[in-house]
């Protein structure tokens, strides 16, 4: 037979010869299943059938050496690939008891996991206990890159490294690292280190007693922003993170400036179990005021004065149904914002120090309110101390088509000006303000007539012989409008696939007739809007249009324009006649494409008194550009543009200008390079500001990051569109 066969077999050993068995046909699987007393010599290459089990452990090598009775030993060399609990080991040479899941490892040993990626030059390690330890080695714990001389995995969730270092740079010859005799790692969870010197390249620059770093968050350690200011001379902004743990994270500031000497603060983000979570910051400076470079001789001597900065923030959900939050805001003079802030500023020239706690019923809504001047420099402040609101929502009475609503308010109230003088204006008031309507719908017109009440309580004035007076004040009206819309054809629009895609049309008109209150606004000090009724006789008409698209489960808007404007009747304490025309369009098409506007017109005086537009147009993340107009009759014109291009993947620039449009002066520009340095990005920011002076600054970020803390730089104050998201429904 042997020779009937031999052309064949013949034919099997030279195929043999010519494609000789790869390394990934020699596969050994070992399960508690097999044999102990099994004995294999020296294995050359060939396949063996994985058997599956729950403590199965995969082998796969060039060569195999098997032994059943020493300890069930396995010798492996040659590109060796062993897994077993979804780690994955590869080195040259390897020693594996199955007994006891110990394996010996050396040669371009790695180790892969969900917990990180190790390496090194020998390892030891116990397959059932998932520890052991890596020689002359290296981890990856995302966006750190680290070795050791001994790497020890303790635990499923802890790698200890000894006398090593660790960076965000991949190089084998890092720009920078930081180096520690002990390195705890906690995967997708935290680093710890201690005793920790930063070195730039080899010299060393920094030093921390400990340094923890968040493995989930975008927020570095420690940054810092070299620069010159005209002002400030020369700076030098630092700022180091540390997380206490998972509740509590503390931020140290420490800010040098030439012209202006040494600041420093500590920031606290915490979280209660129970009573909420806040954040306090404090900064301080012992501000000197020197005309010249500390080379310099100072003359005249600089005059010195403490200047500071105190806020506490605090939310809390007491229950489902109650909540509070709370906020002191303490500043030494109403410029330190503007001189130091300037983002808060512009936000906030004056923030408010309150405490309001929320409680919400089935149907109505009760309020408690302190609102406490802190900062004496200001004034104009309305201080509520305190401010009990009442707010029934609108409910149905019975079967009888009638709705009613009701705020009640109770306020202790005052102003007071600015210190050093004491005058302050102050009452005690106690406001209601009820409202019954009928709404029904006439053929397709919807129409509600409505009419509302208000008494108020004062027991001061402006004159003290009406102290303790009652005010009433009576307000009617009614509105109608309707809805026409359209579904649209095609599945297109501007190139977004779309569902469904409809026009709405919303035409509406309102009237509203009030007379005087039987206490005129005039004798009364203005706190809110309670204090300003008024007599009033009027018609509002307003128009909306609408574009809605629906894509998939979502419906969004992505253009709506509205405008209204009201008719004055002669009864109105106003001119006669049409007055000013409010328009508000939002266009958001797509991804790329943002566009905004809103203007106000006097039809009286024929001229329009605001216009606001944003443009924001981008290409992914090669280059963006936006535009914006703010124009106020009033207070100024101006045109705001700023372009970002990304010249290739180390360059790229942006650009802002500020442009006076009225007299083509130049109010700000502002220009940024950007270089990427692997695990660092540069910018060279030069700005100047009209009236302020120029600044030079250098900011280094780490791209593993890159949320910084630096209330630093210029941007595009774009107006958001206002899409919206609904959930899925049948909107047509």
């Amino acid at each position: 037979m042997l020779s009937k066969h031999k052309n064949f077999i013949l034919l099997i050993f030279i195929l043999l010869l010519i494609f000789p068995v790869s390394r990934g046909f020699l596969t050994l699987s070992f399960s508690e299943e097999t044999p102990a007393n099994t004995k294999s010599p020296a294995i050359p290459k060939a396949s063996f059938k994985k058997v599956e089990g729950p403590q199965t452990v995969e082998l796969n090598a060039d060569t195999v050496e098997y032994s059943a009775t020493d300890n069930n030993k396995v010798n492996a060399k040659g590109n060796v690939v062993i897994i077993y609990k979804g780690a994955t080991l590869t080195c040259d040479d390897l020693e594996f008891y199955r007994d006891t899941k110990i394996a010996h490892a050396t040669g371009h040993v790695r180790l892969v996991s969900e917990q990180g990626d190790l390496s090194g030059d020998k390892l030891d390690f116990n397959f059932e206990t998932m520890t052991g330890d890596f020689y002359n080695g290296n981890f990856k714990a995302y966006p750190y890159y680290g070795k050791g001389e001994k790497i020890s995995k303790v635990g499923d969730n802890k790698i200890l490294v000894e006398n090593g270092s660790f960076t965000t740079s991949d190089y084998d010859k890092p720009g920078y690292c930081m180096k520690s005799p002990k390195v705890e790692i906690y995967p997708k969870d935290k680093l710890i280190a201690r005793d920790v010197q930063v070195l730039m390249g080899h010299v060393p620059v920094m030093y921390f007693p400990k340094f923890v770093q968040s493995l989930n968050q975008k927020k570095s350690a420690f940054t810092f922003t070299p620069g010159y200011y005209k002002t400030w001379g020369a700076f030098l902004l630092t700022q180091y993170r540390y997380a206490f743990n998972d509740n509590l994270t503390t931020t140290l500031h420490l800010d040098l400036r030439e012209k202006k000497g040494l600041a420093w603060g500590v920031d606290f983000n915490y979280k209660t179990p129970s009573w909420g979570n806040g954040l306090i910051k404090t900064y301080y400076m012992d501000e000197r005021n020197a005309f010249h470079h500390f080379y310099q001789k100072q003359i005249p001597k600089p005059i010195y004065r403490e200047r500071f900065k105190i806020q506490w923030r605090h939310q809390w959900a007491i229950d489902n149904k109650t909540d509070a939050i709370w906020q002191y805001y303490k500043i030494s003079d109403a410029n330190l914002l503007k001189d130091y802030f300037k983002k808060e500023y512009e936000k906030d020239s004056n923030p408010p120090s309150y405490a309001l706690v929320t409680r919400r019923f089935t149907n109505s809504t009760l309020s408690f309110r302190i609102d406490d001047r802190v900062n004496r420099f200001v004034s104009g402040v309305v201080e509520r101390l305190p401010e009990i609101r009442y707010d029934l929502a609108n409910q149905k009475l019975g079967d009888t088509g009638f709705y009613f609503k009701n705020t009640t308010t109770a306020s202790n109230l005052s102003i007071k000006d600015s210190s050093p003088t004491e005058i302050r204006r102050e009452t005690k008031r106690f406001d209601v303000n009820q409202e019954l309507s009928y709404p029904m719908k006439v053929a397709f017109l919807e129409f509600r007539p409505f009419v509302s009440t208000e008494q108020t309580y004062y027991s001061k004035t402006q004159g003290p012989d009406r102290y303790s007076i009652l005010r009433n004040y009576f307000q009617t009206g009614a509105s109608i409008s309707t809805k026409i819309f359209k579904v649209l054809d095609g599945n297109n629009f501007l190139g977004i696939p779309v569902d469904r895609m409809r026009h709405i049309i919303t035409p509406s008109v309102g009237y509203v007739f009030a007379p005087d209150p039987t206490v005129p606004s005039s004798t009364l000090d203005i706190f809110d809007d309670i204090d300003s009724r008024a007599r009033s006789h009027k018609i509002n008409f307003a128009l909306e249009n609408k574009i809605q698209v629906k894509q998939g489960k979502t419906t969004r808007d992505i253009f709506r324009v509205r405008s209204d404007i009201d008719f004055l009747l002669k009864e109105d304490p106003g001119k006669g006649g049409f007055s000013i025309i409010n328009s508000e369009m939002d266009f958001n098409p797509t991804d790329w494409l943002t566009l905004y506007s809103d203007s106000t017109y006097d039809t009286q005086e024929e001229y329009l008194t605001t216009a606001n537009v944003d443009v924001a147009i981008h290409d992914k993340d090669k280059w963006s550009f936006d535009i914006g107009k703010r124009f106020n009759r009033a207070v100024d014109d101006q045109i705001t543009t700023q372009l970002a291009y990304k010249i290739n993947s180390k360059w790229a620039v942006s650009i802002l200008e500020r442009v006076d449009a009225a007299s083509g002066t130049m109010k700000e520009h502002e220009y940024i390079i950007s270089r990427d340095l692997h695990s660092w990005k540069m910018d060279l920011r030069f700005s100047e500001r009209r009236g302020e002076g120029s600044e030079v600054m250098i900011v280094f970020q780490l791209k593993a990051f890159p949320d910084l803390g630096f209330d630093i730089g210029s941007g595009f104050n774009r107006r958001k569109a206002g899409t919206q998201s609904t959930p899925s429904g049948e909107i047509y």
